[in-house]
């Protein structure tokens, strides 16, 4: 049990680029069945998603919305020709990260971990010690902006002279940090990505997939040592069919994901609102268009951009 012997149940959202606006679908489907959890803890794209959560916990319902705003915003910046200039100037970084900065001055501002209504904690892997670093106070603008810091994508955030990148590195779904906050059962929203049995075929795509296989190996491991220890349910959406890179907002779109974040977190709260403690949940279909064609595009070169369908947003990188 939690300090003083009460029950205290968290909420861990793991990371995975544009896969959040799932994720906010199943952080939505679990609030309507009556679940409230005692701790917060995000890493990467779950620290966006935990943060709103932490700081309005009975407005769950309007984190789908925030998803639906970002019709208008590229992913990822790939200019071919700003790339290569990055590239042979040596930047840290080939993309400016536009889109997270946006959604912390919109809905986070100044607030601090101070001002959640839940306790809170995001998480990024320090570049300076090699190792995971959980923020729990302080702005909470920057604690988020350096968990979602890809590395080698997007700029290391620094903190007190220390550099930060995302928390995926650490490990995508964040268990221990859970427990470390006092929390005797958790609700964890994995996010890692579906293995990718193509063979890669460009530096890009082997970094990709090097960076799935550790974030998944991390996860698995606290899940295995935790199953048999504490109440826990870890919910994984199949991703198969979506892109990391491709945000899909389209009205059509997210109520077909709600639709199967509905279906699926029947198994894992119950109509109380509690945690049912069991195995892994996994292969739930959550493809946002399954008629719809992706659009991969085969280098680097070819990401001119291009005026997107309402509704898309497309940064697709090379071929993996």
């Amino acid at each position: 049990m939690g300090r003083g012997g009460e029950r205290r149940t968290a909420l861990v959202l793991g990371g995975g680029g544009t896969y959040g606006l799932v994720q906010a679908a199943y952080v939505q489907a679990a609030y309507e069945r009556g679940f409230r959890p005692d701790v917060v803890v995000g890493t990467s794209v779950g620290s966006l998603n935990g943060a709103w959560v932490a700081l309005h916990p009975e407005r769950a319902d309007e984190l789908l919305p925030i998803w639906r705003d970002l019709d208008r915003i590229r992913v990822l910046q790939l200019n071919p020709l700003r790339l290569a200039k990055q590239l042979a100037q040596r930047r840290i970084s080939i993309c400016q990260n536009d889109i997270v900065p946006h959604l912390i001055e919109r809905y986070v501002g100044d607030l601090r971990f101070e001002d959640t209504q839940v306790p809170f904690a995001a998480v990024a892997t320090s570049l300076t010690r090699a190792r995971k670093h959980v923020f729990d106070s302080g702005p909470l603008g920057t604690a988020v902006l350096a968990s979602t810091a890809i590395p080698g994508v997007f700029e290391p955030v620094e903190v007190d002279g220390e550099l930060f990148v995302d928390g995926g590195m650490s490990g995508g779904c964040d268990l221990v940090t859970a427990l470390d906050l006092g929390a005797t059962e958790m609700l964890a929203i994995d996010l890692t990505p579906p293995v990718n049995a193509r063979r890669p075929k460009t530096a890009l795509g082997v970094l990709r997939q090097s960076l799935a296989a550790l974030s998944r190996s991390a996860t698995d491991a606290m899940e295995a040592c935790l199953r048999e220890q504490y109440p826990l349910r870890m919910v994984t959406p199949d991703l198969s069919r979506h892109s990391p890179w491709r945000l899909d907002v389209t009205d059509e779109a997210v109520e077909h994901n709600l639709r199967l974040a509905r279906a699926a977190i029947t198994g894992a709260i119950d109509g109380d609102g509690q945690l049912i403690p069991g195995p892994r949940l996994v292969d739930v279909p959550s493809v946002a268009e399954p008629t719809a064609p992706r659009r991969w595009l085969p280098a680097v070169s070819s990401l001119l951009r291009r005026p997107a369908q309402r509704g898309v947003v497309d940064a697709t990188p090379p071929s993996a």
